[in-house]
């Protein structure tokens, strides 16, 4: 029964060896309550296009510890098992928010932790890791890669958006960001905190941050809100970075392909 199991697992990986995955860095934001409503808005423009999506979910959360994503490699475990299929096109693993720091500590351990989310969702088109910029630049640090970077129109939110950004630049090195701005009233034209948020990361970092969407979470209908996220989707594997898996090969990795307001209490896919 064992080898059994063993031969469809090898059999899966062949089938999906040349298969490309798109995997997109998404700073957390505990100051951006809306975060979750972005997140699913994000994968349904996902599944628009046909693509599924695996969201790793290591934000910290009141809902859920999550799992150790760490120990569970340690100990050769599947992480297939704790992944949740939200539904037809997206599925979410909900991940202890220090279990993955580890992976981007030596060189080569975030490789073996993209394969094994491979492995363990082999149909995924998309990996979206939601986490600390901590943590992201990691895993992604060196990589033609564009982080989203979620922030409100609030000041601990933008700060904490400014703080990612920061992170990333000298951590990770990464330069190019996407700021995705959840505000609190209904915008018309770009917000004069965007504004402020890129003009510091330039001024401050030399960084070059731009706005990909706006957005309220609180007051727009879920129409409205659909279509700007699905728009953003659109463009979501320019910003992200190509990662394949040969059968029996070292990883590749490629070149960047291009440069109404809900319930409070509403289920939540995501923290």
């Amino acid at each position: 029964m064992l080898d059994r199991g063993v031969d469809q697992a090898h059999g899966l990986r062949r089938l999906f060896a040349h298969h490309t995955v798109h995997l997109l860095p998404v700073a957390a934001n505990p100051h951006t309550p809306g975060s979750h409503l972005l997140l699913e808005g994000l994968c349904h423009g996902l599944a628009a296009q046909d693509l599924h999506t695996l969201v790793v979910d290591a934000a910290p959360s009141v809902y859920t510890t999550g799992v150790d994503v760490a120990g569970a490699l340690a100990r050769d475990l599947d992480l297939g098992q704790w992944i949740d299929e939200f539904d037809a096109h997206t599925s979410v693993l909900a991940a202890a928010p220090g279990s993955l720091a580890c992976f981007g500590e030596a060189q080569g351990s975030a490789s073996l932790l993209f394969e094994a989310l491979r492995e363990a969702a082999p149909s995924a088109d998309v990996v979206l890791f939601h986490a600390d910029a901590s943590v992201l630049s990691g895993l992604f640090a060196g990589r033609r890669v564009r982080p989203l970077v979620f922030s409100g129109d609030d000041a601990e939110s933008l700060k904490h958006a400014y703080a990612s950004i920061k992170v990333l630049v000298h951590y990770a090195g990464l330069l190019d960001h996407a700021v995705v701005m959840d505000c609190a009233q209904q915008a018309i034209g770009v917000p004069p905190a965007a504004l402020r948020l890129l003009r510091c990361a330039a001024d401050f970092l030399a960084a070059q941050a731009h706005l990909a969407a706006v957005a309220s979470t609180v007051h727009d209908g879920e129409h409205v809100l659909a279509q700007t996220l699905h728009q953003l989707a659109m463009n979501l594997l320019h910003y992200a970075l190509p990662f394949s898996v040969q059968d029996g090969e070292a990883s590749l990795w490629g070149p960047m392909a291009g440069a109404s307001g809900r319930p409070a209490d509403a289920p939540r896919a995501f923290n």
